[in-house]
């Protein structure tokens, strides 16, 4: 005859034994979310412009974005992709101390800015009040950005490239992340109006092969059995608009300034096999698409950032490896909405 108590000392030897595997189960079924990441992206701003609103960008900047990510505790850097100003004004060493100055005291957190065109390639324009060669501006950025390598724990695994220090490459959370000096104007080699053409086009040519060398080791890395994405964080827009029939990708590959860049990323992205995501401002297309072609990289894709007239917001991104359809995700800090999947250049 099996007693109340037996019965009670049987069922509770089958919970002891299945309470290990149903924690587990448990512990795989959230283990997606707890892997995602988030980190803010913004570019091309402020240029003070007026908003409908009568604000200027630089007032939102102020009084919006900055304590929208300050009090986010989820957001633990921020990456700028360049143009922090027209050239009207961020062509000087004050404008690029004042800059500094707000990342440190009004975001506060890591700020990662890989320079635009704006601060340095079209300073010698006309329309500047004081054109200056656009390689001393570059040295300005160099050694008011870049003199001194961030102060970050180790965790972070962050990296400068010595001959090209703009460049970085940091982890967090088991994504990689790099930033890639590449500007508008052809990456530096059109509108040379200052400085000395053949130094100019040496430096950039000099440019495309450092960044070459870090992407390289960025991809490296990424192979790590801890890493499940890559971010690559610029400022040019490589596509550009559409000028007729052509795709994204075959754009960027009748840009001599670009192509080698695309075609590298391209094979990179697909001996990679993971997700990978390229980041840029310099154009007001604020979208999140896959302009490479899918059949040979289904898993890179493409954000166009937040500024440059049009969407004044940070855009919070999302890293979610676990999900293979939807990576990543894209929504506005301030909006909240979630970002276009197609890149509309018509608008102004």
């Amino acid at each position: 005859m099996i007693t109340i108590f037996e019965n009670k000392r049987r069922l509770l030897a089958v919970l002891l034994v299945l309470l290990p595997a149903c924690s587990s189960a448990i512990h795989v079924e959230s283990s997606p979310a707890s892997a995602r990441t988030v980190f803010a992206v913004y570019g091309d701003m402020p240029y003070r412009i007026k908003l409908p609103d009568g604000e200027t960008d630089e007032q939102l900047l102020l009084q919006e974005i900055a304590p929208g990510i300050r009090k986010r505790d989820d957001i633990p850097f921020i990456i700028h992709v360049g143009d922090i100003g027209r050239p009207e004004f961020a062509c000087t060493d004050a404008w690029l101390l004042h800059t500094r100055d707000f990342w440190t005291t009004e975001l506060i957190k890591p700020v990662f800015y890989t320079p635009g065109d704006n601060e340095w390639a079209d300073c010698d324009r006309t329309s500047v009040p004081a054109p200056s060669k656009e390689l001393e501006r570059l040295d300005a950025i160099r050694r008011i950005f870049f003199g001194q390598p961030k102060n970050l724990a180790a965790e972070w695994r962050y990296e400068q490239q010595t001959a090209q220090p703009e460049n970085a490459t940091w982890w967090h959370k088991g994504i990689r992340f790099v930033t890639q000096h590449i500007v508008g104007t052809g990456n530096g080699r059109e509108e040379i109006l200052l400085d000395d053409m053949e130094l100019a086009i040496r430096q950039a040519d000099n440019r495309d092969q450092l960044n070459q060398d870090w992407l390289d080791h960025a991809f490296e890395m990424a192979k790590n059995g801890d890493t499940t994405a890559l971010v690559v964080a610029t400022q040019a827009d490589v596509f550009g608009a559409p000028d007729g029939a052509d795709d994204a990708f075959s754009r960027c590959l009748k840009k001599p300034a670009y192509r080698n860049f695309c075609l590298h990323l391209q094979s990179l992205a697909a001996s990679l096999d993971k997700p990978v995501l390229l980041i840029h401002g310099d154009t007001n297309a604020y979208c999140l698409d896959q302009p490479f072609p899918t059949a040979k990289t289904p898993k890179l894709w493409r954000l166009n950032a937040p500024g440059d007239y049009q969407v004044i917001d940070a855009a919070l991104i999302v890293v979610d490896p676990a999900n293979p359809d939807k990576p990543f995700t894209a929504t506005g800090l301030v909006s909240g909405q979630t970002v276009p999947q197609t890149c509309d250049y018509t608008l102004h």
